[in-house]
């Protein structure tokens, strides 16, 4: 064995004592007679004590490993290992990072392994309660073990790029093995995120502590590392370059190469890759990670395996595809362990050690040494070396590669899988298969012969099936379980990582407060809570909740399109995360002018942006598809993210550093989505009905909870978005809807830097005032109408539009009060005549004013002159409007009331039921067309059709309960018209005397 030296690194709180019982072995085991020990250590505690010293940061701990490894080690140290336990392992890789950084990769040189034992790598969960016992100064090494530590994070995401996804051996890059071990009996830091994002990992026996405390040299935990230090003091002691693949690798003359220790490897390695003897890695399936049941694959793993029968048929590639974190790999670990039950072979390959994982697998098949390295030095080719064994194998096999982030990696010379000469191919027998997991699922990616398998989000009762496996009943019921399983989105990491988080709650000896989330419940509104808040807006979710390594796994995806080209996909997803979670009709609102002119996006092309939708779309972090309701063919299409996509972003760093130029492209983007799209019109209300929980939302969180520096320009552009969002809820009878919107924007516009009496907000209180008097509360609107008429008129005028608009609701919250139809009269005919003067008799604002005269007429009983005005104003709309326009449907509907009025009946119910045949089929609960079915009912007990009308008024009640409530006036009208009519008997012909029914309010303020 080649002389090794192995560094410790001791973790917070602890010296170079922790390791005595694990050195003590090391120093004496014959097997390791040219082992070293070192330790390096530092100084750790929680609080400081003298005044004149301070805490060291973990920046300059791990500039101290660098100098120590370089200077202070023995000048003949060529082969290094590290290892490290619990805070430790973050130094580890803060060096590792920080080295890459200043461009110094090539001190990386020596060191052959790093092993780190319960790295929290995403913070500890259990040092929250240790923070709560120290009140006063905070050490920094304990603040960046917090859970999500934006230091943490970055460092990890750093070893992830240059480390272990390293494909040369340069000054930013270099590629060494890395192996996680994790205590199975850890509370401070659990398995799931001591191996989090992990290839190399494995589980041991013990806690925190006592799994780098063994006891003797069986224990598993010594006998771990001893294997990690003896695969490293097998290698020589200097890096060696990867072998070519293919015999057409380039030969260069030895004297034109860099010294060894900075060599470059080729192109064709794969990250992580060594020339690695046959026995140097493992390739079995690691089935310890298989720690609970697959859930909700059953018809997946049938459709892959085939039950293992011979004679198949069907595929033999397939590809599992999906959301990072969507179980890909957890379901590849079911299909391994089924296929080992069956008797077959099964090798699992790390895509990150692809080129030693399928040397293995040549070695394992029985290949000859001497043509394995023959086929690895370049002299032949490695590809096809495998691939003849493996075709060649008598016994049934299952070949795993996981993790086959970039595909282009499985064909090593040309970098082209679709001809089958690379690592992938087609099995000749048709029995054996071949498992790929990857995040990228572009039908344009993978070859014909090969089968894409999306591995979708959980149902919520296999995901509810999943957080009860991992936290156990104690959490919460089925039905709990269910609803956390929605808000996760069944996202199978995310639910075992918070199934365990909630197990360790219970589970755990020490006291964390009574603040901790404990079961489904509380966890689920936590979660909404935090969801809940504006982009960029960090609430007090310090403690930790299980999610962590979730938002990583988002961050490698967006980390992986960088490295392709699709730099802008980060910035892209979150605006998308600016926006509701509901679905997003992107080509109207990812306006191409908004994103080129907004400093977010420099020179981004429409085809840019077409290639990061598609990058996003295959990596699974948005859904595209279609809404076939909607018929508007800009807004069909639609793009959705993962509730926790959604909610991670949202709280990203670079949403806090640049809010408003965020909230600036929002609002330009949805304004320019809505430019043509009138919200009273209903032709527009297909897009509105895509766009108004965005705009909602943009208000919320923009205006009413963000508390940042507001911009007035962009404060006005989201003003005109939310007066013109009221106005659609107002126009499809959502007016209570509307109200809650404009309460909360007209109440707080001072906190936002705009007056009551500024035209925006004035055009708010008039839409305000509008809401109430839909909600028949007429006293309410004329009390609003009043203060606003007399502003309007202050700052815009008498004769303005805008003024005669405030006047002529005032005049219809007159006419709904019972006994002031004559002052509503004189009120609108003044409206008219001031109306005809501005904007023309025929202009659609004038005609709605003289369809409430008609009204208002109708109500005093002058019904003969109400019908001529009602004819001469659905004449005209019916030359300017389609008879399908609510203020349309409105007019027939007075004009039916009026021939109900008039005793012409048949007549009435002609003009009801035609209005009611031009409606589509799905629009039966809109406001005007709810009036219009209650008149022809009217009409129907008139006539003596009482089973008809009884029908009608039948659907009517439930409709109206539905949409309006059960409390409300015409709900109740309805009802009690309806419970008449189980007494009703029909009028005799000639009859004199019957009993009126009675007109609902909504008809009076019409």
């Amino acid at each position: 064995m080649n002389r090794i030296d192995v560094v410790f690194v001791h973790g917070l709180l602890s010296s170079r004592r922790a390791w005595l019982p694990m050195t003590e072995l090391l120093s004496k085991d014959p097997e390791l007679p040219g082992l070293r020990i070192h330790f390096f250590e530092y100084a750790s505690q929680l609080v400081r004590f003298r005044p004149d010293r301070r805490i060291p940061h973990l920046n300059d701990i791990a500039d101290r490993l660098r100098t120590y490894l370089r200077d202070d080690l023995p000048a003949d140290a060529r082969l290094v290992v590290l290892v490290s336990h619990s805070q430790g392992g973050l130094i580890v890789q803060r060096f590792l990072a920080r080295t890459l950084a200043a461009a110094h990769g090539h001190e990386l040189a020596p060191i052959r392994r790093v092993v780190m034992f319960a790295c929290p790598n995403s913070g500890s969960q259990f040092l929250g309660s240790l923070r709560k016992l120290t009140l006063r100064r905070r050490s920094p090494q304990e603040r960046e073990l917090r859970p999500l530590h934006e230091g943490i994070i970055e460092t990890h995401n750093a070893v992830i790029r240059g480390v272990l996804q390293a494909r040369e051996r340069t000054a930013t890059e270099w590629p060494i093995p890395v192996s996680t071990y994790a205590g199975i009996s850890d509370n401070i830091v659990p398995p799931v995120l001591a191996n989090w994002t992990f290839t190399m990992t494995g589980v041991l026996p013990g806690d925190h502590f006592s799994v780098i405390r063994p006891s003797s040299p069986e224990d598993s935990c010594y006998r771990a590392l001893k294997k990690e230090i003896q695969t490293a003091a097998e290698e020589p002691g200097e890096p060696e370059i990867e072998p070519a693949a293919s015999p057409a690798a380039e030969r260069t003359d030895s004297s034109s190469k860099p010294p060894a220790s900075v060599r470059t490897a080729p192109a064709s390695s794969t990250a992580l890759d060594r020339p690695d003897r046959a026995g140097r890695i493992s390739i079995d399936p690691p089935l310890a990670r298989l720690t609970s049941p697959v859930y909700g694959r059953d018809d997946l793993l049938k459709e892959i395996t085939g039950e293992f029968r011979t004679g198949r048929s069907g595929p033999s590639v397939h590809v599992l595809h999906g959301l990072p974190g969507s179980g890909k790999s957890h379901l590849a670990l079911e299909i391994a362990s089924r296929a080992l039950r069956q008797g077959r072979q099964v090798w699992w390959v790390s895509a990150l050690r692809l080129s030693s994982g399928m040397r293995e697998v040549a070695s394992r098949l029985g290949a000859p040494t001497g043509l394995v390295d023959r086929a690895w030095s370049g002299d032949s080719s490695a590809t096809d070396l495998v691939w003849r064994f493996l075709n060649q194998a008598e016994q049934r096999w299952v070949l795993i590669i996981d993790n086959v982030d970039e595909p282009r990696l499985l064909d090593p010379v040309d970098e082209d899988i679709a001809d089958g000469t690379g690592w992938l191919r087609p099995p000749t027998d048709p029995d054996n298969l071949v498992i790929i997991t990857s995040r990228d699922g572009d039908r344009t990616t993978w070859p014909s012969w090969s089968v894409r398998h999306p591995v979708p989000p959980l149902s919520e009762q296999d995901g509810a099936l999943v957080l009860l496996d991992r936290a156990g009943s104690v959490a919460g019921t089925v039905e709990q379980a269910q609803r956390l399983s929605a808000a996760l989105g069944g996202l199978p990491l995310a639910l075992r990582a918070v199934g365990d988080y909630l197990k360790s709650v219970h589970t755990t000896r020490v006291w964390q407060g009574t603040q901790v989330l404990r079961n489904f419940d509380s966890y689920l509104q936590d979660l909404q809570q935090r969801f809940a808040l504006p982009p960029g807006a960090r609430g007090e979710l310090d403690e930790p909740t299980g999610l962590g390594v979730t938002s990583s796994v988002f961050d490698i995806s967006l980390d992986l399109l960088a490295r392709r080209g699709l730099t802008q996909a980060g910035n892209l997803l979150r605006v998308l995360a600016c926006l509701n979670v509901a679905p997003v009709p992107y080509h109207r609102v990812l306006d191409q002018q908004a994103l080129m002119r907004s400093p977010l996006f420099s020179e981004f092309t429409g085809r840019q942006r077409l290639t990061v939708l598609e990058g996003l779309a295959d990596l699974s972090l948005i859904e595209l598809y279609e809404v076939e309701s909607v018929r508007d063919e800009d807004f069909r299409h639609v793009m959705s993210l993962h509730p926790l996509v959604h909610g991670m972003m949202r709280d990203h760093p670079d949403l806090r550093q640049r809010t408003n130029e965020y909230y600036s492209l929002i609002s330009k983007m949805l304004t320019a989505a809505v430019k043509d799209r009138n919200p009273d019109a209903q032709s527009a209300w297909d897009g509105w009905y895509l766009i108004a929980p965005h705009t909602i939302g943009v208000a919320r969180d923009y205006l009413l909870t963000s508390g940042v520096r507001y911009e007035r320009v962009t404060v006005l552009a989201t003003l005109e978005l939310v007066r013109l969002t009221a106005r659609y809820l107002i126009a499809t009878g959502l007016a209570l809807a509307a109200e809650e919107l404009l309460v909360a924007v007209v109440a707080g516009c001072q906190a936002f830097d705009v007056n009551p009496t500024d035209r925006e907000m004035l055009a708010l209180r008039h839409e305000l005032a509008r809401a109430a008097l839909e909600l028949q509360r007429p006293h309410d609107a004329e009390e609003l109408l009043r203060e606003l008429i007399a502003d309007r008129t202050a700052v815009l005028g008498a004769n303005h539009a805008d003024t005669l608009a405030s006047r002529h609701k005032l005049a219809r919250a007159i006419m709904a009060q019972n006994g002031r139809w004559a002052e509503a009269e004189q009120e609108l005919t003044a409206i008219v005549a001031a109306e005809d003067r501005v904007r023309g008799p025929e202009h659609s604002d004038t005609m709605v004013i003289r369809h409430s005269l008609a009204r208002a007429i109708l109500l005093q009983g002058r019904t003969a002159e109400a019908e001529t005005m009602l004819r001469e104003i659905l004449a005209i709309r019916l030359r300017h409007w389609a008879p399908t326009e609510p203020e349309t449907l409105f007019v027939r509907q007075s004009l039916a009331r009026c021939l109900y009025e008039l005793s012409r009946y048949e007549e009435a119910e002609q003009e009801s039921g035609a209005a009611l045949n031009s409606v589509e089929p799905g629009q039966a609960d809109r406001p005007e067309v709810l009036w219009l079915r209650w008149t022809l009912a009217q009409v129907h007990i008139e006539q003596g059709k009482i089973d008809t009308a009884r029908t009608e008024l039948t659907q009517l009640h439930l409709d109206r309960e539905r949409v309006l409530g059960e409390a409300h006036p015409d709900t109740v009208t309805t009802r009690e018209t309806l419970n008449k009519l189980t007494q009703f008997v029909p009028p005799q012909p000639g009859a004199a005397d019957r009993e009126p029914l009675a007109e609902t309010d909504q008809e009076k303020q019409t």
